[in-house]
């Protein structure tokens, strides 16, 4: 495959790195892009990248209706390659078979089975320590019991569902989010346990990377300056760490991976990085690649890339919130932010960024489906709530 062939199906255009692939492929090196999402206001749809806009099930409430759209899709657009931007990849993957039967197209993520190694956090922080990469002390919980005496382990601790996603499902007694949820408000089960590790002062850092059967052909590591509510970031800008590489090379060597693959660090002060969790999908890293990058580790891979150190991307409305939201913050703000580029607003390009707005309409989906019981994490929730993936058995 070259890259002048491609037909591209990208899924779940809604989040700001679906956004930048689809620009990157569709607008920038001009290949035929179908993109799909569960509601029509989705920022990615209606980017000039995009050749024909799809509106599919919902894959966590309705996969088996979502894997018969993407396979209709599939067979009426020729498509050559799909390309999942979230955790509609987990259906997807477990129906693999389903969607290769009688079709030449190039599924690009990896086997249920090397998926479901680094979804679970308990597990993957297993396989981390099976590879000898760093992970703070971890106690698995799976009842309230167990949860509230892990917690007495240490003077500072932290805390995260073993299948949240998005910096919900969090709770710590240290730095801005203590305090937001009590402890005995955490009900840990055996289908839905909990982690309860030490607090280790550093900083964060995440990288995101392109890999063919194990082989990582296109790497970048950043750090999130600024995050929206202390939870996701939103201005990225890459650094210079040879430790994210090597464990990203010895999980993709591993799980012979074949896909997009994510890591969170935490970076403690001697410059060790300790392992937090993996998303098997894309994140705000593909922004700081170029177009040219992320074409050739796709198409025509020829040996590791790495993306150089002071790149700056930034979701430029979340900004303006966060501004606006903590006014003594702006000239902070404004002064981590200078210098970077937007990931929704490009001249060229408008419309992502309009939709941006018009898609907080989702968050009343998510109302119908929540109710009120996380009405402090709406805005986040509400991004996702219908691609995740919990952990429940698939077929």
């Amino acid at each position: 495959m070259t890259s002048s062939e491609p037909r591209i199906l990208l899924t779940s255009a809604r989040m700001p790195f679906a956004v930048d692939e689809v620009r990157k492929l569709g607008l920038d090196m001009g290949h035929y892009l179908v993109a799909t999402d569960t509601f029509k206001e989705s920022p990615g749809l209606h980017s000039k990248g995009v050749s024909k806009r799809v509106i599919t099930a919902p894959p966590t409430q309705e996969p088996d209706a979502f894997v018969d759209d993407v396979i209709k899709i599939i067979d009426d657009e020729e498509i050559s390659i799909v390309l999942p931007a979230f955790e509609e990849v987990f259906y997807l993957a477990a129906n693999r078979a389903k969607i290769q039967e009688g079709r030449d197209v190039t599924l690009f993520f990896p086997e249920l089975d090397a998926l479901l190694e680094v979804n679970d956090k308990t597990v993957f922080a297993a396989l981390c320590k099976r590879l000898d990469l760093p992970v703070a002390e971890t106690i698995v919980c799976t009842t309230a019991e167990e949860f509230v005496a892990a917690t007495q382990k240490w003077d500072n601790w932290f805390a995260r569902a073993a299948f949240g996603r998005g910096g919900l499902d969090i709770i710590t007694n240290t730095g801005p989010l203590a305090g937001e949820t009590a402890v005995e408000d955490i009900k840990p089960t055996t289908e839905d346990p909990w982690l309860v590790q030490e607090f280790l002062d550093g900083t964060d850092r995440c990288s995101w990377s392109v890999v063919h059967e194990g082989e990582v052909v296109l790497h970048s590591c950043y750090e999130h300056p600024l995050s929206i509510d202390d939870r996701g970031g939103i201005v990225f800008q890459s650094v210079d760490t040879d430790a994210s590489l090597a464990a990203v090379q010895k999980i993709a060597k591993e799980l012979n991976w074949t896909g997009q693959i994510s890591m969170d660090y935490l970076v403690t002060e001697d410059g060790t990085h300790y392992m937090v969790e993996c998303n098997p999908r894309p994140t705000a890293g593909c922004t700081i690649a170029t177009a040219e990058e992320f074409d050739k580790a796709l198409f025509d891979p020829d040996g590791l890339v790495v993306v150089e150190p002071g790149r700056k991307r930034s979701i430029r409305v979340a900004v303006v919130r966060d501004a606006l939201k903590h006014p003594r913050k702006l000239r902070e703000d404004h002064a981590i932010a200078k210098g970077s580029s937007p990931v929704y607003a490009q001249p060229n390009d408008i419309m992502p960024l309009v939709y941006s707005a018009l898609s907080l309409r989702h968050v009343l989906a998510y109302r119908r489906v929540a109710g009120k019981e996380r009405s402090k994490e709406q805005l986040v929730a509400a991004q996702f709530f219908d691609i995740l993936y919990d952990g429940s058995p698939l077929k």
